[in-house]
């Protein structure tokens, strides 16, 4: 039944496509699904952005809501990526948590859950390229790249790594952060 919906999916896209339609245009790639559209460091916020605009920034209710931090469940979906308070598919989908220090954002870690190691691995590769085209080169550590930058003369890090290994399927970890908010 799955593959049936993806295939039928599919069919939806290419014929809205050639069509003309306006949900093909709709469609959201991956990279901008998980990171943003790039005007801001991750998703519709930066670091040091105060509790509520964060809160309002996604368009679901958290899973989690404490004083210090905001969790969301969402879904892979580019052909829909409003459908976040529909059921998903429980093999690929990510979580963000946004951790706060003084009602201020300091960290935000993203992390996206695919069906194999094999999907992690291109999907790291994607980000990597656009990361890299963005903020540098990156460093290399013992298990994730690392990038850095300076925004509004903050020092912000960028870390990403492929947790498939330890995991029974694909998991990549992305993690936003800053000592300075």
């Amino acid at each position: 039944m799955l593959f049936y919906i993806a295939c039928n999916n599919s069919t939806n896209v290419s014929s809205n496509a050639s069509a003309g339609n306006s949900r093909a245009e709709q469609k959201t790639n991956l990279i901008q699904l998980l990171v943003g559209n790039g005007n801001k460091l991750f998703r519709s916020v930066d670091l040091g952005t105060d509790f509520k605009t964060v809160l309002s920034s996604e368009k679901k209710i958290p899973d989690e809501n404490d004083t210090d931090d905001i969790t969301y469940t969402l879904p892979i979906d580019t052909l829909r990526p409003d459908s976040v308070n529909e059921p998903f598919d429980s093999v690929n989908y990510f979580t963000v948590t946004y951790y706060f220090q003084k009602d201020k954002l300091n960290e935000v870690d993203e992390v996206i859950y695919l069906e194999s190691d094999s999907d992690a691995a291109n999907l790291a590769g994607r980000l990597t390229s656009y990361l890299t085209s963005k903020y540098g080169d990156y460093a290399s550590k013992v298990d994730s790249r690392v990038w850095n930058t300076t925004r509004n003369g903050k020092k912000e890090w960028i870390t990403l790594s492929d947790q498939s290994e330890e995991y029974d399927g694909g998991k990549l970890s992305l993690v936003f952060y800053s000592e300075d908010y």
